[in-house]
């Protein structure tokens, strides 16, 4: 069942809250003239932005995919009526389908920043973006990108997750000045 958008409506105004003061105070600060402590507070304000971002991000995705799947339901009852065949892929930037075996996956492509590709020791096939394909259990990821990804039928992203390589699924950190029982990704 999907929730109202209002139930969501708190989490995005906190996250947003979190997300613009822990920004605010991480780049306030002028790196030429701090000490060793004061960068760490950096640190620990840009983990905190880090969690708040990802929070927002998360909460968007629920809310487009209870669009998604309220608009693949009213499009499943008119093409049931109209008697049309055909597979129906959930629209704004992320594709859902099963494989084979019946498993659910989401595809979507990824295009990281350039802070991120300078950070992170992504593999050079990686470095300008791939699609993910994520299952409740697996994470894989195929590069590049391809044209036209969300144009691509229903054998041709089962076919691409079949070469996808397997990717460990990211694991959110806990803050310890955030309530325990608040929401994990």
């Amino acid at each position: 069942m999907a929730r109202p958008k209002g139930e969501l409506q708190p989490n995005v105004e906190q996250a947003q809250e979190t997300l613009r003061e822990a920004l605010r105070e991480a780049c306030s600060v002028d790196v030429r003239k701090v000490n060793t402590g004061e960068l760490i507070r950096v640190d620990e304000m840009l983990a905190i932005a880090s969690t708040a971002a990802k929070e927002l991000v998360s909460v968007r995705l629920k809310r487009r995919n209870e669009r998604s799947r309220k608009k693949t339901s009213v499009e499943k009852a008119g093409r049931s009526q109209a008697g049309e065949m055909g597979d129906i892929h959930p629209p704004e930037g992320h594709l859902t389908f099963a494989d084979t075996s019946g498993r659910r996956w989401r595809a979507f492509a990824v295009r990281p920043s350039s802070a991120t590709v300078e950070r992170a020791s992504l593999p050079d096939a990686f470095r300008h973006g791939w699609l993910a394909f994520e299952s409740s259990s697996e994470l894989r990821r195929f590069a590049p990108i391809p044209a036209d990804w969300e144009a691509l039928s229903t054998d041709e992203l089962r076919s691409l997750c079949q070469q996808a390589e397997p990717s460990p699924k990211r694991v959110a950190r806990v803050d310890k000045d955030r309530d325990p029982e608040g929401p994990v990704r």
